[in-house]
């Protein structure tokens, strides 16, 4: 072996030693340490937000006490004082002491007054099944014998958890009297407590009911991703039953700086490793050391600016060390090329990815959307049905109840117009179009988003068109312009002014015209053009082509999920419309939404007032496997005139149509049944001679095939349907069927 091999054998034995022996020292020695740091660490946060969680436990309880405590409180048990708790538990009081319910027992556990807050300003009653197990809380009230026993516990009803706290009615100057009673107040934790309470420990926060007992473990940590835990606090009831979690999102730094101390570590071992590989070299002959010393010098400086530099190691001489270094450029060369091709095909492969993800989100949230949609589309049906028969029921127009009732029927169209909407974005339903003014719309969303979505910003519109009728879904529309002034209110921190301008749009412009932001694309026409402009910083230039994609968002962790103005580009489009963006010179973003003035000759149909109904004697046969939804609106249809005959699955009705002998006007049935779904039933019923007209009334109407929607019914319906339109399809199904035979 030559004595260079020795030299460098030895230098690499002594180097490899040193480097290895550190690098494992000190990663062990400073990961050991700040994992034990960052285990203490969540430990105090998870200790701490129980105290806090804690403290509004005990801050109710002294509220209870205060007034079980009071004179006023036993003389309204006792009965002397009958504005007891409209002076106390107004909604008012109840708001801003974020007390939820308040229930009043007397010593034998019978509820003598209840109070729930219902919205922001209004009051109603507990229900019963709310307070039964109240009742059975307040027992070890009234049995210990100690009006100063106080009731504060925990628990989770519906998916929500509750803060519980009662006390002993008793008169304050007489301790030694048995209590008169016990009041009781609950608390609703919602996501408004969540929030206030992750405001006050400075840190996300939400709560967890799924296994809140771990196998005994108070505090735990789970990973979520390199940069954050999620730390597991069991929160416990007043018999030390585990009731839920609260989670607490922490960041990973002290493991991020235990990584970086030890890769500091390990450049110090490669350091002294390179110090004692030069001591070594100083002993050699200083030939071999000077041309090591050109080799090291040209290594360390292509080392330095990378690999991508032109670079190259040069060695005097004609031996082993020039060998070495020409080997080392023609490697160079080589990891050059596979570098450059190595990042062509990351970036490609990261592209790919990343449409896989965004593609992979939207079918996700489709699908879910898809999951719920019937059963949720069924509740509002059945809730839009009783309600329809509860405004039947009024004896005037005039009764206060007429009001609260319309306005829950509002509610639920909303609730509908949400649900397509999330159906549409997963690219399942189409939007419900009607003709509506503009401006009215424009109003009643700034009625909406007057109750706090801007916070403080100033809306100032101005309407510059007269004619401003368009054809569009309310609720999608409203969506769309909720999202946009939310957006403007966030991009000024919520102080600020919004400026909203209505005016129309002829396309094609004249040659000299510059195209506004987002018209290029649009059909030639005239469109009513909608501008919501804010005065914030406006948007990053990098950003402006990317605001609209799915999921991309500028604002901070737990603020948006990047799907806003992605769902509401759909919306717009999905009308026929657009919508553009650009920043104004003088500061601030300003959204174009396009759409198309409406072209219709005929009007809406109004809706029909209640009480209208078809000629008696009509047979219709109602398929609906929902209980409610079937008694709800069978009700309704029966007061329009028709005789209804109910079935609660398609095999029943196939009975009911082939063995009761009656000759059926309509049938009326849903789609997603058990057994015998709704396209099965009709292919039996347009087997058979003369069938009658078949309707479709389903939330999964856009799951059938468009042909056999054309070919088996008459008219398709999606869920929920206003009372008005059912009944005019079924009058228009039926005058159908009477003026033309038909086909088997």
């Amino acid at each position: 072996m030559k004595l260079q091999h020795k030299a460098w054998a030895l230098v690499l034995v002594i180097v490899g030693l040193s480097a290895t022996s550190v690098v494992l020292g000190s990663r062990y020695i400073i990961g050991d340490s700040f994992a034990r740091m960052q285990a203490d660490r969540a430990a105090q946060e998870g200790e701490r937000a129980r105290r806090v969680l804690n403290q509004q436990v005990q801050a109710l309880g002294a509220t209870a006490r205060d007034y079980a405590y009071w004179g006023d409180a036993v003389d309204y048990v006792a009965g002397k004082k009958a504005g007891f708790m409209s002076d106390n538990f107004g909604a008012e009081n109840l708001g801003y002491l974020r007390i939820s319910e308040v229930v009043v027992f007397d010593t034998q556990g019978r509820a003598i007054a209840t109070v729930a807050r219902s919205g922001e300003d209004g009051l109603a009653e507990v229900p019963a099944e709310r307070v039964a197990p109240l009742r059975e809380l307040i027992a070890p009230i009234l049995a210990s014998g100690n009006v100063k026993t106080v009731l504060q516990t925990l628990r989770v009803i519906n998916g929500q958890l509750e803060i519980v706290v009662g006390a002993a009615v008793h008169h304050p100057d007489h301790p030694d009297q048995p209590a008169q009673g016990t009041i009781i107040m609950v608390r609703h934790f919602d996501q408004t407590e969540v929030a206030r309470l992750a405001d006050v420990l400075m840190t996300p926060t939400r709560l967890s009911f799924g296994a809140p007992d771990h196998g005994g473990s108070d505090i735990h940590l789970v990973p979520v991703d390199d940069d954050h835990d999620d730390l597991h606090a069991v929160l416990q009831d007043h018999q030390g039953r585990p009731v839920a979690e609260l989670v607490l999102t922490l960041d990973r730094r002290l493991q991020q700086q235990g990584q970086a101390l030890a890769w500091q570590g390990m450049g110090l071992a490669a350091l002294a490793g390179l110090l004692a590989s030069v001591l070594l070299v100083l002993l050699l002959d200083r030939l071999l050391l000077r041309r090591l010393q050109r080799l090291h010098t040209d290594l360390h400086l292509v080392t330095q600016q990378g690999i991508a530099s032109p670079g190259l190691v040069h060695v005097q001489g004609n031996d082993e060390l020039t060998r070495l270094a020409e080997g080392i450029n023609s490697l160079l060369a080589r990891a050059r090329q596979d570098a450059d091709a190595q990042r062509a095909a990351h970036e490609h492969q990261e592209a790919l990815q990343m449409q896989l993800m965004q593609s992979q989100k939207t079918e996700a949230l489709g699908r879910l959307t898809g999951g719920i949609a019937h059963d949720f589309n069924n509740s509002l049906a059945a809730i839009t049905g009783w309600v329809r028969l509860a405004v039947e029921d009024l004896p005037d127009p005039g009764h206060p109840s007429h009001e609260a009732l319309q306005q829950a029927l509002k509610a639920t169209g909303y609730a509908d117009g949400l649900m397509r909407q999330l159906l549409a974005f997963g690219r399942q339903t189409p939007p419900k179009l009607r003709r509506l003014h503009w401006t009215s719309l424009i109003e009643e969303t700034r009625q909406l988003v007057g109750s706090g979505l801007t916070r403080d910003c100033e809306l100032v519109v101005d309407y510059r068109v007269v004619d401003d009728e368009v054809d569009a879904d309310p609720t999608q529309l409203q969506q769309v312009l909720v999202n946009l002034l939310i957006n403007a209110a966030d991009a000024m921190q919520g102080k600020g002014r919004i400026e909203l301008t209505l005016n129309a749009l002829d396309l094609p412009l004249p040659p000299a015209h510059a195209v506004p932001p987002g018209a290029a694309g649009l059909e030639p026409g005239r469109y009513l053009v909608l501008t919501v402009r804010d005065h914030g910083p406006g948007v990053a230039p990098e950003h402006l082509d990317r605001v609209f994609e799915p999921f991309f968002t500028t604002k901070a962790k737990g603020r948006g999920t990047g799907l806003g103005l992605s769902v509401a580009q759909g919306i717009v489009v999905r009308h026929h419309g657009a919508l553009g963006l650009r920043n104004e010179p003088d500061g601030g973003a300003c959204f174009h939404l396009y759409l198309p003035a409406s072209r219709r000759e005929v009007a809406v149909d109004p809706i029909a007032a209640p009480g209208g109904g078809h000629d008696p004697g009509h047979q219709l046969l109602f398929v609906d496997d929902d209980q409610l939804v079937r008694h709800a609106w069978s009700a309704l249809l029966e007061r329009k005139g028709w005789n209804v005959t109910r079935s609660r699955d398609g095999e029943e009705a196939w009975a009911q149509f082939t063995q009761t002998g009656k000759r059926w006007d309509v049938v009326l049935t849903d789609q997603s049944m058990p057994g015998l779904d709704g396209v099965g039933l009709a292919h039996r019923i347009r087997a058979t001679t003369s069938p009658p007209p078949i309707v479709l009334m389903s939330g999964h109407a856009n799951e059938v095939a468009p042909e056999l929607l054309q070919s088996l019914f008459a008219a398709v319906l999606h869920k929920p349907v206003d009372a008005a339109e059912l009944q005019r399809v079924l009058q228009d199904v039926l005058a159908g069927a009477e003026t033309s035979p038909t086909e088997g």
